[in-house]
Parts: structure tokens; C-alpha cells; sequence
């Protein structure tokens, strides 16, 4: 089981590289554009820029867990298998909550997946 750490790894940059560039395009970037204060924008682009390491660790960390016994591995696997499925229903209950349709927000679909893998892999 431990290859499910390879998969989460590989859906984590995956993930990174299209939040990098689609989420720019669609998220980042008009609100950077727009009267935002200028401190809530500092703020927006810090979180957004943290969500993208967030990405980038936890590949590195999924990776290594693949090299690893599954008893070194395991607090990895639970601590970023929940830290995803926990982010993957914030956006799944936020998109059904505002919209009434889980897939406005569709993050979830990537996220979700990659906290699945990481906790199987922890069993």
C-alpha cells in the first residue's frame, strides 16, 4: 500500500501546479486587481502563496513516506491524510452551503483523493 503515498505525492504537485496557474487566473489575480485594502490583498496573496508550499511539502513528505517503513510513515500519512480531506470538505460544504452545488468549488475532487491516498496508505 505504501505506493498510495507515490500517488498522493504526484496528485499533490499536480494539484500545486494547477493552483499555481488556474487559480491565479481565476482567483488571485482579480483580487489582486481590485479595491480590496491593500492589507487584506497582502493578506490574500501570503495565504495563497502558503496553500502553494503546503503543496510542495507535502509532496516531498509523501514522497519520502514512499522510501520509509509504513511505521515511520504513518504519523505523516494521518496528520496530511486528515489535513486534506478536512480542506477538501470545507470546500465541498462551502460550495454546497453557497450554491447549492458541490462542484462550483470543485477543489475538493484534487484534495479529497490525495487524503484518501495518504491515509490508506497509513493503515
Amino acid at each position: 500500500m505504501r505506493w498510495l503515498f507515490l500517488m498522493a505525492g504526484v496528485l499533490c504537485l499536480a494539484t500545486g501546479a494547477l493552483h499555481a496557474v488556474m487559480g491565479g487566473i481565476d482567483t488571485l489575480n482579480p483580487v489582486m486587481a481590485s479595491t480590496v485594502p491593500l492589507h487584506v490583498r497582502a493578506a490574500i496573496m501570503a495565504v495563497w502563496h502558503g496553500i502553494s508550499l503546503m503543496f510542495l511539502v507535502s509532496a516531498l513528505a509523501f514522497f519520502r513516506a514512499f522510501r520509509v517503513q509504513r511505521p515511520k510513515a504513518r504519523p505523516v500519512g494521518v496528520l496530511l491524510g486528515l489535513y486534506y480531506l478536512l480542506f477538501a470538505g470545507i470546500f465541498a460544504g462551502l460550495s454546497y452551503v453557497w450554491f447549492e452545488d458541490v462542484m462550483v468549488l470543485p477543489q475538493w475532487t484534487l484534495l479529497a483523493p490525495i487524503g484518501l491516498f495518504a491515509l490508506v496508505a497509513s493503515l
